[in-house]
C-alpha cells in the first residue's frame, strides 16, 4: 500500500500509522515517536541496521533509502529493549528494502516541489541487484525552508539452497534551510549518511537458524547558526558508528524454541562542539518460547554494557491466549533504557545547554491486548499500556521569564505514561478497503511544574484517523485520509489528505493534497507547520 499513500519518503508515510507521533520541520528533517515516547526513545532500523547514533536521534531519519527500495515498513508498537538493546522503549520502526525492482516516478507540487526517483534491477541465476537513485528539492512553505534531498542506493540478493546473502551501500545528502528549527534564528544545515551492510542466513542442520550481521554507518553535520554569516557561529559533526550481530534460534521441540545471540557496536564522533567522543557496547540476550495448546509464553532478557554508563539488564515476559479461533488476548511485562546521547550531555549553543552529569533513562511497561480477526474482511486489535520512568530527559526551561533563558538538558525523575490504542481494519468487496484507528494517553512528570519542555513534556495526547481507499475499476482509485489530534501544552488540530489516481498505458497518475486544513497544526519548532499542498504525479513500472 506504500505507492497508494500520499508523498514519496518514509517521514510521510509513517504519519498514518496508529499511535504515532510525527514532527516535521520540513520534509528534509522530522522526529518519530511511538505512544508518547521521546523520538530518542523509538528506534529506526533499516534491514535490521540502527540508523539512530549515539550523537542524536534527531538524524535518524536521514536515510540513504530512496522511496522505490523499500519493500514494507514494519512498526512494532511497545518496548522492544530485550531484543533489540537501548532506545527501543516507545516502539521500534524496520524498514525492509528490496532488490529486482525496476520503477521511475516524477512529481511536482506547491512551494515548488520536484521530485524524480528510479529504480533498475535484474535477476542472473542466484543473484539479484538494484541501483535505485532518488532526488527532491523544494522553496519551502515558509521562508528559510527550502530543502535539497538525494539519495542512491545499490542493493544485492544471493540465494542458494537455505542460504541467503544481502549486501547494500547507500548514501544521502540533505541541505535545507533551518530557520527556527532549534533556535530563533534564520539557520542552515548540511548533512550526510553513508551506509553499508552485510546480512548472511542460513539453516544448520534441520533446527537451528542463524544470522550474521554487520554493518557501518557515517554521518556528517555541518549546522550555520546564521545562514548569512557562517563566521558568527558554527557546528560541524561527524559520527562513524560499526555494528555486528550474531544470532540463532533453535528449536528444542514441536512447541519449544530458544533464541540468543550477541551484538557488539562502536561509535566515534568528532565535533567542533561536542569534542572528540568515543564508546562501545556490547551485549547478549536470550528468548525462549513455549507453546501449549491454546497458549504461547515467552521469557526473555538482555545484558548490554557501555563503556560510559556501565551495564544494564533489561527483562521481558509476555503471554498469549487463544480465547477463540476469532480472539487472542495478551499481555506483557518488559524493561527499557536510553543512556543519554552526546548533544544532552555536551551540546552548547546560545539557546541549549546540554548536561554533562545526566543519568540513563530506566522503564517499566506493561501492556494488555485483544486482537478480534472475524474473517479476512475485519480486524480488530486493542491495547492499554502502562510505562514508569526513572530519570527521563528532556530540554527545558522556566515558564514565564523574559527574556526567555536557554533550553537545558535535564533528568525531570520519575515519569508515567498512561495510554489505549485501537485499530479497526475492514473491506467491503474488493472496490472498498478502510482503517480506523484512535490513541489516547495520560502523561504526568515529577519535576515538570513550572517548566516547559521540547519533548517529554509535550507528548501526543490523543488522536483519531480514518482512512478510506475506493477503487471504483482496476484503473482508477481513490485514497482518503483524516486525523485529528491534540499535544500536552497546545490546540487540538485537524489535517486530511485526499490522492486520486488512474492507470494509463501502464503509467500511475496521481493528484494529491496533503495537510488539508492544518493551519493551526505547529511543527517540532513549534511554529505552523506547512499549509495546504498539491502534488501531480507519475508513478511507472515496466
Amino acid at each position: 500500500m506504500l505507492d497508494r499513500l500520499p508523498g514519496t519518503s518514509v517521514q510521510a508515510a509513517l504519519q498514518w500509522a496508529l499511535g504515532s507521533d510525527l514532527r516535521p520541520r520540513s520534509p528534509a528533517q522530522a522526529d518519530f515517536a511511538l505512544r508518547g515516547a521521546t523520538y530518542e526513545q523509538t528506534l529506526i532500523l533499516v534491514d535490521g541496521q540502527r540508523m539512530r547514533d549515539l550523537q542524536t536521534g534527531h538524524f535518524a531519519l536521514d536515510l540513504a533509502v530512496p522511496y522505490e527500495a523499500i519493500d514494507r515498513i514494519e512498526i512494532l508498537r511497545g518496548p522492544a529493549a530485550a531484543q533489540y538493546g537501548a532506545d527501543a522503549v516507545g516502539g521500534v520502526v524496520h524498514i525492509i528494502t528490496r532488490a529486482d525492482v525496476r520503477a521511475g516516478r516524477l512529481r511536482l507540487g506547491t512551494f515548488g516541489l520536484r521530485d524524480v526517483g528510479a529504480s533498475v534491477g535484474g535477476r542472473r541465476g542466484a543473484v539479484t541487484g538494484s541501483l535505485h537513485a532518488d532526488h527532491q528539492r523544494s522553496t519551502g512553505h515558509r521562508p528559510g525552508t527550502d530543502f535539497d534531498i538525494s539519495q542512491l542506493r545499490l542493493s544485492g540478493r544471493y540465494q542458494r539452497g537455505t542460504t541467503r546473502a544481502a549486501l547494500d551501500a547507500g548514501t544521502g545528502t540533505r541541505a535545507f534551510g533551518a530557520a527556527t528549527f532549534y533556535a530563533p534564528f534564520d539557520s542552515y544545515e548540511r548533512t550526510g549518511t553513508q551506509t553499508a551492510a552485510l546480512r548472511l542466513e542460513g539453516l544448520a542442520g534441520t533446527r537451528t537458524a542463524w544470522m550474521l550481521r554487520s554493518g557501518l554507518r557515517r554521518h556528517t553535520d555541518d549546522f550555520i547558526l546564521v545562514r548569512t554569516n557562517p563566521a558568527r557561529y558554527r557546528n560541524q559533526h561527524t559520527s562513524h558508528q560499526a555494528e555486528s550481530e550474531l544470532s540463532a534460534r533453535i528449536a528444542l521441540s514441536s512447541t519449544r524454541t530458544i533464541a540468543l545471540g550477541a551484538e557488539w557496536l562502536a561509535a566515534r564522533l568528532r565535533s567542533t562542539n561536542l569534542g572528540d567522543r568515543d564508546q562501545q557496547r556490547a551485549a547478549a540476550f536470550v528468548e525462549a518460547r513455549q507453546r501449549w495448546r491454546r497458549m504461547e509464553g515467552t521469557v526473555g532478557g538482555r545484558l548490554e554494557g557501555s563503556s560510559d554508563f556501565g551495564t544494564q539488564a533489561t527483562p521481558s515476559a509476555a503471554i498469549r491466549v487463544h480465547l477463540h479461533p476469532e480472539v487472542t488476548m495478551r499481555g506483557s511485562l518488559a524493561g527499557g533504557w536510553r543512556q543519554p546521547t552526546w548533544t544532552d550531555r555536551y551540546y552548547v549553543d546560545p539557546a541549549n545547554r546540554g548536561t554533562p552529569t545526566l543519568q540513563p533513562e530506566r522503564f517499566l511497561t506493561q501492556e494488555v491486548g485483544l486482537t478480534w480477526q472475524a474473517d479476512a474482511r475485519l480486524h480488530l486489535d486493542w491495547a492499554l499500556f502502562d510505562r514508569r520512568g526513572r530519570e527521563t530527559i528532556d530540554w527545558v526551561r522556566p515558564l514565564g521569564i523574559t527574556p526567555r533563558p536557554a533550553w537545558v538538558a535535564t533528568n525531570l525523575g520519575t515519569t508515567r505514561a498512561t495510554g489505549t490504542e485501537v485499530l479497526l481494519q475492514g473491506e467491503a468487496g474488493p472496490a472498498l478497503r478502510w482503517t480506523a484507528r484512535a490513541a489516547a494517553l495520560r502523561a504526568t512528570t515529577e519535576r515538570g511544574a513550572g517548566l516547559e519542555g521540547k519533548y517529554a513534556l509535550r507528548p501526543l495526547t490523543r488522536s483519531a484517523g480514518a482512512t478510506v481507499q475506493v477503487t471504483p475499476s482496476p484503473r482508477l482509485w481513490v485514497l482518503a485520509d483524516i486525523v485529528h489530534a491534540r499535544r500536552s501544552g497546545e490546540q487540538s488540530w485537524t489535517t486530511a489528505a485526499l490522492r486520486l489516481g488512474t492507470t494509463i498505458a501502464g503509467i500511475d497518475w496521481s493528484l494529491e493534497g496533503t495537510n488539508l486544513g492544518s493551519a493551526g497544526a505547529l511543527d517540532a519548532s513549534g511554529v505552523p507547520m506547512a499549509g495546504p499542498s498539491l502534488t501531480f504525479g507519475l508513478h511507472w513500472r515496466p
